[in-house]
């Protein structure tokens, strides 16, 4: 299986917002900062995760993920998706002992990036709130991995019924076992 590169997915109409939850506007956005975050990582760190004592990062001709689109790509279809590293692995032609260390090398760096921008992920209720509270107040537009949705109008199935006092549910007979006494 070929692996995806951010060249052929943006060919395919609609891939990049499917998979990946931006736009390619946004995509495009959020590149030089997800970039400087991870010049700025690699500067100190290792892949691997250890300090640097010696040489400066390259990227080797047999990196799976050879340029920033491609590891921007890697990381936010982990992030939206959430698939095993397994499957990760395979989509993007690594084994999984590599998908895990791409993404805990990406996860900080794409996390740094939204942070250089002040838009940070929501991790409580009360978080996401404020955040749209605040978008909402100053006139920007929203965070590009958590969009607003309109209101919706009120939906014509059935609706699901409530739980009626007067229902009663049939008992499981227990049955004793005559060797435990």
């Amino acid at each position: 299986m070929p692996m995806p590169r951010y060249e052929e997915v943006t060919k395919r109409a609609g891939s990049l917002r499917s998979l990946r939850g931006l736009t390619e506007a946004e995509f495009q956005g959020l590149l030089p900062h997800f970039e400087q975050a991870f010049v700025t990582s690699m500067h100190d760190r290792t892949i691997d995760g250890q300090p640097r004592m010696s040489r400066r990062y390259s990227t080797y001709d047999t990196c799976p993920l050879p340029t920033s689109s491609d590891k921007l790509l890697f990381i936010l279809t982990y992030v939206k998706q959430h698939p095993i590293q397994e499957v990760q692995g395979q989509f993007f032609g690594m084994s999984q002992s590599h998908a895990n260390q791409w993404i805990h090398v990406l996860h900080p760096v794409l996390n740094q990036a939204l942070a250089d921008q002040e838009l940070p992920p929501a991790r409580t209720a009360a978080v996401c709130a404020a955040m749209f509270e605040t978008h909402a107040t100053d006139g920007r537009a929203t965070t590009p991995l958590l969009g607003m949705m309109a209101p919706n109008v009120r939906s014509t199935a059935r609706p699901i019924p409530k739980r009626n006092k007067n229902n009663t549910v049939a008992r499981r007979r227990v049955t004793r076992s005559k060797t435990s006494s």
